[in-house]
């Protein structure tokens, strides 16, 4: 295998069904029990200053549109994404620096709420509403794990 670039080796590894992440300044990969894959990986170390890179980048950038929709849990409407350039404020003494880290976060947050109403795991349905809007993420909950119809404005 010739040498290839960071962003090729990510490419291939993710076409074997990999997913390699950043943990601190090392990288994970998990994927198939493969010699191909092996070889990926041995590749990935000699690149692995340019890979850390390209994911610190790829991940503090705020998710696209495809992603934002795919991540929303059933019963949550998009209204509106226009995510702002950072840093920017969520709350009087909060500035997000870190736009992926914010957005992925807060639709965990939300996906989980819908999925228990009722948890302590996760801020109230409310406040990540204020926050993701605050972000530039408008949605609307039209309806809520057990309810029918019932239609909340965030």
């Amino acid at each position: 295998m010739g040498s290839m670039s960071a962003i090729e080796v990510l490419d291939r590894l993710s076409a074997f069904g990999c997913r390699v992440r950043l943990e601190g300044e090392r990288l994970k990969v998990r994927g198939p029990d493969r010699p191909e894959v092996e070889k990926l990986v041995s590749e990935l170390r000699r690149e692995r200053e340019a890979a850390i890179a390209f994911l610190r980048d790829r991940e503090s950038r705020p998710p696209s549109l495809e992603e934002v929709r795919a991540t929303l849990p059933q019963g949550v409407r998009l209204l509106s994404y226009q995510p702002r350039q950072t840093p920017f404020a969520v709350a009087p003494v909060s500035v997000v620096t870190d736009a992926g880290k914010f957005f992925r976060s807060y639709l965990r947050d939300l996906t989980w709420r819908m999925e228990y109403p009722a948890g302590h795991a996760a801020a109230p349905l409310n406040d990540i509403l204020a926050k993701l809007a605050d972000a530039g993420l408008m949605v609307e909950v039209v309806a809520r794990k057990g309810e029918r119809g019932e239609k909340i404005n965030g």
